[in-house]
């Protein structure tokens, strides 16, 4: 709704200001890694040449059959020397996966083979210079091969390479279909600190992996104490080293970049509000209840709990965990939803009323997932416009079993043949 309708978070919050909005932090996590990328000259350049590297390299079946030819010869030499380990899922990468926005991963997967099926790239684009016979893919692929064996494409591609190594972990923890949103906060903060790191004391590290790749597949290094030449203003002094534009302008202002991206999309409202929800939550002897985190997410709806009101809500904290803790009904609960509705069944809403208005409040705090984006994206496999006349009721059933696959991987056949058998009105032989 956010990118659908301009505006819309606008006019909610006008009417209430305390609609909090929160977005999925998996998407967010993508737009920080994008908004870098169209920033960023250099980086934008580099992502835009390869794009181009897998229409070229990717564009035919042939193509694609002689980069696993060719690739196959490289990694049988390499083990033949002794520079590869064979193992169970080793060496398996035959092709470049062609990223995509809305799922960031797949730009890791993209440089990580990259890196590892370099060689048989580099050889690919060269028999495509100089025997394919449109002039256009032959002219796409020398430029592709004088960009490749840059100096900037190696720093760029071991970078980024480099962050999203570090972001990978985040990013997987939150395309995670159960997700433990506390535990995906701490991880934003330990990626966010980890980059921070990198910031600091990383700058060696990625030059130095840099300089390794260009001694191993013979491109040519750049003095880092040398001046600095713009390639597409040579004649023109830029007056900085290579080292200022590599590490200041390059890799300085790149993580800065993410940084301020990070901070920005995953600001401390949306992110206090989740953690201090967690509190409530009722697993395993409500073991994540915190009186002061509940007495903090209170404070964030000042409409609806007055200073007398958060007074009154922390004796009523107190005394409804105790009241919980020790009565069996709510032994086995395991979501806030079945809290509840557990209280009221056993109208202890009437006793604590401040615990409850909390509770529901956190009932229609909107949290989406990334679990949320793939129901909408299976809406759109199942529901094409050969069935736009599909029932809302067909339309749910056919989504539940498209979604929750791995659920209806446990319904058998027989159990399939006997609930059609029961029906009314169908014919069955014994």
């Amino acid at each position: 709704m956010r990118g659908e309708f301009n505006g819309l978070q606008s006019l909610i919050m006008r009417e209430s200001p305390t609609a909090y909005y929160v977005h999925c932090f998996a998407h967010q996590l993508q737009l920080v890694l994008v908004a870098v990328v169209r920033k960023h000259k250099g980086i934008s350049d580099f992502f835009t040449r390869i794009s181009d590297l897998l229409t070229v390299v990717g564009g035919s079946s042939k193509r694609r059959d002689l980069i696993r030819d060719i690739n196959h010869d490289h990694v049988s030499k390499a083990l033949g020397c002794g520079q590869l380990e064979t193992g169970i899922g080793l060496n398996q990468e035959q092709c470049l996966q062609r990223p995509g926005d809305t799922r960031w991963s797949s730009h890791y997967k993209t440089l990580k083979s990259l890196v590892d099926m370099f060689p048989t790239i580099v050889k690919v684009l060269e028999i495509v210079e100089k025997d394919d016979k449109d002039w256009k893919h032959r002219d796409q692929a020398s430029n592709l091969l004088e960009y490749f064996q840059s100096f900037d494409f190696v720093f760029y591609l071991h970078l980024m390479l480099t962050i999203l190594t570090i972001t990978n972990t985040l990013s997987l923890a939150l395309q995670r279909k159960d997700q433990d949103i506390v535990n995906a906060i701490k991880c934003v903060r330990s990626t966010r600190c980890h980059l921070d790191e990198l910031r600091r004391n990383g700058w060696e590290k990625v030059l130095d992996d840099a300089f390794d790749f260009c001694d191993k597949h013979d491109i040519i290094k750049l003095e880092m104490e040398d001046a600095y030449i713009d390639p597409k203003k040579r004649r023109k002094k830029s007056g900085i080293t290579n080292k200022h534009h590599y590490e200041v302008d390059c890799f300085n202002d790149v993580l800065d970049w993410i940084l301020q991206e990070l901070d920005s999309r995953f600001n401390e409202t949306s992110s206090q509000m989740l953690v201090c929800s967690a509190a409530f939550n009722p697993r395993d002897s409500f073991y994540d209840f915190n009186v002061e985190n509940l007495i903090s997410l209170a404070k964030l709806y000042p409409n609806d709990f007055n200073f007398g009101d958060l007074r009154d809500l922390s004796h009523q904290l107190c005394l409804y965990i105790v009241d919980v803790r020790e009565d069996e009904r709510f032994s086995n609960i395991q979501t806030i939803v079945e809290l509840s509705q557990k209280m009221v069944e056993t109208r202890k809403y009437l006793c604590y009323h401040l615990v409850y208005r909390l509770l529901k409040l956190v009932l229609v705090l909107p949290v989406a997932t990334a679990t949320v984006e793939r129901c909408f994206s299976a809406m759109k496999i199942v529901k094409t416009y050969l069935r736009n006349r599909i029932s809302d009721e067909y339309l749910s059933h056919s989504l539940i079993c498209y979604v929750e696959k791995e659920e209806m991987t446990k319904v058998t056949n027989e159990v399939v043949v006997r609930r059609f058998m029961k029906m009314s009105g169908r014919r069955y032989n014994d």
